[in-house]
């Protein structure tokens, strides 16, 4: 066929299934969820495929309001893979779905930043601040970061199931 590779991940499935479990899991028996693991789970899966981190950033959003002080402990930790993401950029040469797809992903990824600053003293987190602060320096970012604020203040965030 040529000299082209195209890798399939056949897990892919599965990973996302098992993560639509874990957020499932939140509103069902978050009493019952060992909290650390949890989101050292999700910490792995913002480091995962498209659709994986799509979920991360959901619960990411609401471990903020339901595990304030879990996810406080763990900021430092989930502030590298965010930043990664909200950093990436798109071949010149791709086409406008993968322009879309990553732009979805960085709004994904700022909502979550913008449910973790909701968290109090999360303004003590030098890693958060500095990050808040370097998206807030980045036009780009400023300009989604601003509208997603403006979402979550006006209560419009219909994109982002935070119930």
């Amino acid at each position: 066929m040529g000299p082209f590779k195209h890798t399939v991940d056949d897990g892919l499935d599965i990973r996302k299934a098992a993560y639509e479990c874990m957020y499932t899991l939140l509103d069902s028996c978050l009493e019952r969820l060992d909290i650390f693991e949890f989101l050292s789970h999700v910490e792995s899966a913002l480091k995962d495929h498209y659709d994986i981190k799509m979920l991360a950033y959901l619960m990411l959003a609401r471990l903020s309001t339901l595990a304030p002080n879990a996810v406080l402990q763990r900021l430092d930790s989930l502030i590298a893979p965010l930043s990664t993401t909200v950093h990436m950029k798109v071949k010149p040469s791709a086409v406008k779905q993968e322009f879309e797809k990553q732009d979805e992903l960085k709004r994904s990824a700022l909502r979550a930043v913008a449910a973790l600053i909701t968290i109090p003293d999360s303004d003590k987190s030098p890693a958060l601040s500095d990050f808040v602060s370097h998206i807030k320096t980045n036009a780009e970012l400023s300009a989604m970061f601003d509208a997603i604020q403006r979402d979550v203040a006006s209560g419009t965030l219909e994109a982002m199931d935070t119930s």
